[in-house]
């Protein structure tokens, strides 16, 4: 049985334990909360206009993975990805991957390079993990609509670019399917 003190150490070490728990996600946290705030504004928002600032203030939320190292890769991976260096791109992207599994948008840039050589499946697959850390991102949501559809399904595509639109009002992507403005 241990004693009143060392109940009260034992207490003292969980709860720093706990306050340093919390302070080492703090980041995280604000994340989610800014990014919470953001599609808020996003879905009310009232017009194109307003929705593009916001939707740009997503877009840079989403490309923090709140490790240096890991955006520094990131950006190596677009800058490769700009000059069509597919493969390139994608070898960086996959050392992200394999580091933090859990950065969604190290996924939805490797899902978009594979939609950029018609590897659709591959694409999907992404696109799922993406929406599995992020459900709200609807960079995946649109491009697994544009997938569908360059798939002949149209159907489905339309299923997916509705449920896109429900966390983002004004997706160009919508202008693909008349009738849904």
């Amino acid at each position: 049985m241990l004693s009143q003190s060392s109940n009260i150490n034992l207490f003292r070490s969980f709860f720093y334990i706990f306050l340093l728990s919390i302070f080492a996600h703090s980041s995280v946290f604000a994340s989610n909360s800014r990014l919470d705030t953001l599609f808020y504004e996003l879905k009310h928002s009232e017009n194109e206009t307003e929705a593009r600032t916001i939707e740009k203030k997503i877009w840079s939320t989403w490309m923090e993975s709140g490790d240096e190292k890991i955006d520094e890769l990131l950006q190596q991976a677009l800058r490769k990805r700009r000059v069509y260096d597919f493969e390139g791109s994608i070898n960086i992207l996959n050392e992200i991957i394999s580091l933090k599994p859990d950065f969604s948008e190290a996924w939805n840039q490797r899902a978009t390079l594979y939609f950029y050589q018609e590897k659709y499946e591959k694409s999907l697959i992404d696109i799922a993990k993406t929406l599995e850390l992020e459900p709200r991102h609807f960079g995946s949501l649109a491009g697994r609509a544009v997938i569908r559809w360059r798939q002949l399904k149209p159907a489905l595509a339309r299923q997916n670019i509705i449920e896109a639109m429900k966390v983002h009002p004004f997706l160009k992507e919508q202008n693909m399917f008349p009738g849904l403005q």
